[in-house]
């Protein structure tokens, strides 16, 4: 009987603090799972990560040039999906945001990925002998795996949170990104997807076979202290409606104004507050104020930590009306404080919220009944919050650090 697998180097691109969204809060709630099930990481990151992280060794695997000099420590080289700002080398005086980052010369976009992966290689070499397998986290880290694993022949798992397809919907998105996703996949030894949805996408869109891909749901971790239901913090005898994510074509947030005008004919006195920010920004500012409900939509922008809770808490109703959703971590923060939750068909999370209202990102009619009967209808919306923390009980990320440790386990015996 092979002995079970206890190390493997990660390969990173963002970790809390310096996370733009789920992709970091996943890393963070898998590697402490996994470190509680004895398992040893390595975890690489593009930047230098600020304050303790003691389940595991991160490495930093930067490059002084990519930072502001001013504060080096504090911002990585670009963010994942976020409209954060980057840093170019030669310019640091020049700011892009990321929707500017998709429209550089491709060669500029993978100089930036390729020196990432030659700091990783160059890195691994270091702990070579310490590691059993190398998991990658989208394609910003695949071409560092892929390096790794050819120089080392150690297994390697492609971990799929999100992909091009999902980010641009239509298939417009880069060509070298979506070349990048491909080959990844199609060269790692396993490949991990966020959902069933994700996966059957990694199957008709990219070709990738079905018996390669392991789906390994997210977790969530345990909320502390207990959520705050009074919902007391603002507009207390308001419903409030919340969207949260990037304000980008995939996240919907154009429908969700759409939805806000529907609703105030039925429920006039409700706020809708939307928090993110995006390349879509402006675009949402106006068509608030052209479809006049400037006074009870409200843009909060980017918000994490005590602010992103209380919003949260506060809450009548969290919509998510994605129009590509490979999971989204954020649906399970809201049910986890008792917030009845709306999400799109096209959402993984759908998969382990049962309890939750599915509509088409599109069905605004659909959306804005279930709106009315959750703030109108007590027993109905307390009997929708308890079925969903009981669907909750389950999605846990020692649940899912048990999937990974088992994908290691089939990649390691499975490798040529």
């Amino acid at each position: 009987m092979s002995t079970p697998l206890h190390s493997v180097l990660m390969i990173g691109w963002e970790y809390p603090p310096h996370n733009s969204g789920g992709l970091g809060v996943a890393c963070e709630g898998l590697t402490e799972a996994l470190y509680g099930q004895s398992t040893q990481i390595y975890f690489t990151l593009p930047h230098t990560n600020v304050g303790p992280v003691k389940h595991m060794k991160v490495l930093d695997c930067s490059n002084p040039a990519w930072f502001d000099e001013q504060n080096p420590s504090t911002h990585p080289p670009f963010f994942a999906y976020s409209g954060d700002v980057l840093r170019p080398a030669k310019k640091k005086t020049t700011i892009f945001e990321r929707h500017e980052l998709h429209a550089l010369p491709e060669s500029e976009l993978e100089t930036r990925v390729e020196e990432y992966a030659e700091l990783v290689a160059q890195k691994a070499r270091s702990v070579t002998g310490s590691y059993d397998v190398v998991h990658a986290h989208d394609w910003m880290s695949f071409p560092a795996a892929m390096r790794v694993a050819e120089a080392t022949k150690k297994p390697f798992i492609t971990h799929v949170h999100s992909t091009e397809f999902d980010r641009i919907p239509g298939g417009a998105g880069s060509k070298y990104i979506m070349e990048t996703e491909y080959e990844g996949m199609s060269r790692a030894t396993r490949v991990i997807a966020v959902s069933f949805y994700t996966k059957q996408l990694l199957v008709h869109t990219y070709g990738i076979d079905p018996d390669k891909i392991d789906v390994v749901h997210n977790g969530i971790s345990p909320v502390s202290p207990s959520p705050d239901t009074g919902r007391h913090h603002f507009s207390p005898k308001r419903p409030v409606i919340v969207f949260m994510g990037r304000l980008t074509m995939q996240k919907g947030a154009d429908h969700f104004i759409a939805l806000a005008q529907s609703v105030m004919a039925k429920l006039p006195d409700a706020l809708f507050i939307v928090a993110g920010d995006g390349d879509m920004y402006h675009q949402l500012l106006f068509e608030t104020a052209h479809r006049g409900l400037s006074a009870n939509v409200l843009f909060s922008g980017f918000i994490r930590d005590k602010q992103r809770e209380m919003l949260l808490n506060r809450a009548d109703v969290f919509v998510m009306p994605s129009l590509s959703e490979p999971f989204g971590l954020v649906a399970l923060e809201a049910a986890q404080r008792h917030t009845p939750v709306i999400i799109s068909k096209n959402a993984g999370v759908a998969e382990v919220l049962p309890s939750s209202r599915v509509a088409d990102f599109w069905d605004v009619q659909a959306m804005t009944s279930e709106i009315k009967n959750l703030v109108t209808d007590h027993q109905y919306r307390t009997e929708m919050i308890d079925n969903q923390l009981k669907d909750l009980s389950s999605v846990t990320w020692e649940n899912a650090a048990q999937k990974v440790r088992a994908v290691y386990q089939r990649a390691f015996l499975g490798r040529k």
